[in-house]
């Protein structure tokens, strides 16, 4: 059983882990913060998050990395740069590893699909409030015995 103090260090720890990017502490430094030895840190933060220290960043980094391909017209190298990956080769592996498809592919092909921001903003406020957004105002009449808009 784990203790509530100590689970709030664990839980300190993966935040940083996928939130810092610079610089990024080594895994011996989080385990000395969460007052652990790094083999019992490693092992904890597997059993409570099921994945490794490593791992987690690894995926926090993945998972900008993919944001950025979107959200950006900065290179695949760039980005993976940016983000610590050292080797452009490894970066596209793990990236293809972990979305099925290298970063390049992922940005042209997704791009194509992805409906404009504003749209997906827009029903999602419709659907959270029963919004219509000035379309037919339900059970209202107009004079011309049509319905009314909003």
């Amino acid at each position: 059983m784990i203790s509530p103090d100590l689970l709030k260090r664990m839980c300190d720890t993966r935040h940083r882990l996928q939130f810092e990017l610079e610089p990024p502490a080594s895994v011996a430094c989080l385990a000395q913060e969460a007052g652990l030895s790094t083999s019992h840190f490693i092992t904890q933060f597997s059993a409570l998050f099921g994945e490794t220290p490593l791992q987690c960043r690894t995926r926090a980094r993945l998972d900008r990395a993919r944001e950025m391909l979107l959200a950006t017209d900065e290179s695949a190298t760039q980005i993976g740069l940016a983000l610590g990956f050292d080797n452009p080769g490894s970066f596209s592996r793990l990236f293809s590893r972990r979305f099925g498809v290298p970063p390049r592919v992922y940005r042209r092909t997704t791009k194509l699909i992805v409906a404009p921001a504003g749209c997906i903003a827009l029903m999602n406020q419709a659907h959270a409030g029963d919004l219509n957004f000035g379309e037919v105002v339900p059970g209202h009449v107009g004079q011309d015995g049509g319905l009314t808009s909003h």
